[in-house]
């Protein structure tokens, strides 16, 4: 097998995805909507079918009027608190 060099991860678009998949909140339920209209039109039918679909499709309206509505500054997060240092009121 060839190697790999020393400066070069190996998988570098997996990583980035699972990096982006575990900060954010927004692509976890953008691809859990969209797991839910694949399975719901692929494998279901009838009343099943229904429901999953627009159970899918409502994660992912939800999903895209949120992240529309969010500014910049939503995003930002607070700096963490250290071990035991309390809150500002003690």
């Amino acid at each position: 097998m060839p190697a790999v060099p020393a400066g070069k991860p190996a998988r570098r678009r997996a990583a980035r995805v699972a990096r982006t998949l575990q900060t954010r909140w927004w692509p976890r339920f953008l691809l859990a909507g969209a797991l839910l209209v694949t399975v719901g039109t692929t494998l279901l039918s009838g009343a099943a079918e229904t429901w999953v679909v627009l159970a899918g499709g409502a994660i992912i309206f939800v999903v895209a009027v949120r992240s529309l509505s969010m500014t910049p500054d939503d995003y930002r997060r607070e700096p963490p608190t250290p071990p035991g240092a309390g809150s500002a009121g003690n």
